[in-house]
């Protein structure tokens, strides 16, 4: 089952990925229109903003966006926020 923290970090990661799709210097060997479908899918994909409001309205849903804070979490939200938990 995955829960809040994997739900937003798996947000933010995707977001990466699409950014570093869509950069020709990056990814010169990844076909045009895939980069192009990586750009035009980041024209609506929600910002830190609505995952923040994501998380204020539904908190069971989503976690708060970055940075998360290793300090205030217990062990499972380390792990989750180091990546070294598995996933869904």
């Amino acid at each position: 089952m995955t829960n809040p923290f994997e739900r937003t970090r798996s947000l933010v990661q995707t977001k990466a990925l699409l950014q570093r799709l869509q950069d020709h210097e990056l990814t010169s060997h990844v076909p045009a229109w895939l980069r192009e479908e990586a750009a035009a899918l980041l024209c609506h994909y929600p910002s830190y903003s609505d995952i923040e409001l994501a998380h204020r309205a539904l908190p069971e849903t989503f976690g708060p966006v970055p940075p998360f804070s290793r300090l205030s979490g217990s062990a499972t939200v380390r792990a989750v926020i180091d990546g070294s938990q598995g996933g869904s």
